[in-house]
């Protein structure tokens, strides 16, 4: 990353509970030094949305985190700003009340908005955009390439007071050559639009499968319980966790366990003293069970995968 640039560079290493492989963090990297959104996909529980967190710590902008998640009903000027016209509607039953008179007052940025105006550094992240009509990913192709965008709801009469009295006009910009890093996560449940994708750089998060980086994972998330849980036992559970996610994988499962579970896995296998040994991805106890799937169908293809002969 070149000495001018007021971000620093990635590693995926230096987060509390968050390891990424060097691929991703070359890709992050890319992202902050062009400008351009980082598009993320992934099976549920691979970290997609963890990776905007991750970076927010390593480069000290954790406090300058903007997380919003999409909604069907989302549409881009939700992320930018918000004119309550109910709230003017009320006042306007008030003849004393002068601020019903104006549109300005109603106005305030919304967190992409504000970030953009402000013009500092700092992570935001746009989860599952997937969700939203395709009009949003869309409408917000022009806002992600320039970082600026019109308050339409704005008077242009109004656009000078508004920005004397709340430091925005109009037309908001961001100040300098400084952008927010954007993060935007998909789950793929539909198809984004190309332009869109031409906007944005791309990376795909695949589970781990490396033991060794599942056992590192699962110490960083134990938190406090990582002094007494012993390496024997995460390393074994770490064996058995993703022989029970092949199993999964053979049975078509909808949701795979993923790292959220297999950490509480292995506290439950701490609490209830038993041994990884004692655990064949055959013979799964109920409490196993209960923590590895989500999905009462997920369960039931478990258990006829796991009946069938060796195989078949």
């Amino acid at each position: 990353m070149p000495d001018h640039h007021p971000y620093r560079t990635f590693s995926g290493t230096q987060c509390a509970r968050y390891v990424a492989s060097p691929q991703t963090a070359e890709i992050v990297n890319l992202a902050i030094h062009l400008g351009r959104p980082l598009l993320v996909e992934g099976e549920a529980g691979c970290g997609k949305t963890r990776l905007a967190s991750a970076v927010a710590e390593e480069l000290q902008l954790a406090g300058d985190l903007i997380a919003m998640t999409v909604k069907s009903t989302s549409q881009a000027k939700d992320l930018l700003y918000r004119f309550d016209a109910l709230r003017r509607l009320q006042d306007a039953q008030d003849p004393k009340n002068r601020d019903a008179r104006c549109v300005y007052p109603y106005i305030e940025l919304e967190p992409l908005g504000h970030a953009i105006q402000q013009g500092k550094p700092c992570v935001v992240l746009i989860d599952e955009i997937d969700k939203a009509d395709i009009d949003f990913p869309n409408d917000l192709l022009d806002v992600l390439d320039r970082f600026e965008f019109d308050i339409d709801d704005l008077p242009r009469r109004e656009s000078d007071r508004c920005l004397q009295e709340k430091g925005f006009g109009r037309h908001v910009q961001a100040p300098g050559d400084v952008k927010p890093i954007v993060i935007i996560t998909s789950n793929r449940e539909k198809q984004l639009p190309e332009p869109f994708l031409r906007r944005c750089l791309y990376t795909q998060l695949d589970f781990p499968t490396d033991p060794a980086v599942l056992a590192k994972i699962v110490r960083r998330n134990l938190d406090a319980d990582v002094e007494r849980i012993s390496d024997e036992l995460i390393e074994g559970a770490v064996e058995r966790f993703l022989a029970v996610r092949e199993r999964g994988r053979e049975a078509n499962l909808q949701k795979l366990p993923a790292t959220s579970e297999l950490v509480d896995w292995v506290r439950v296998l701490h609490w209830q003293q038993r041994t990884a040994e004692s655990v064949t991805p055959e013979q799964l106890t109920a409490a196993d069970q209960a923590v590895l799937f989500k999905l009462r169908q997920d369960l039931e293809r478990y258990r006829v995968r796991s009946a069938e002969e060796p195989g078949e």
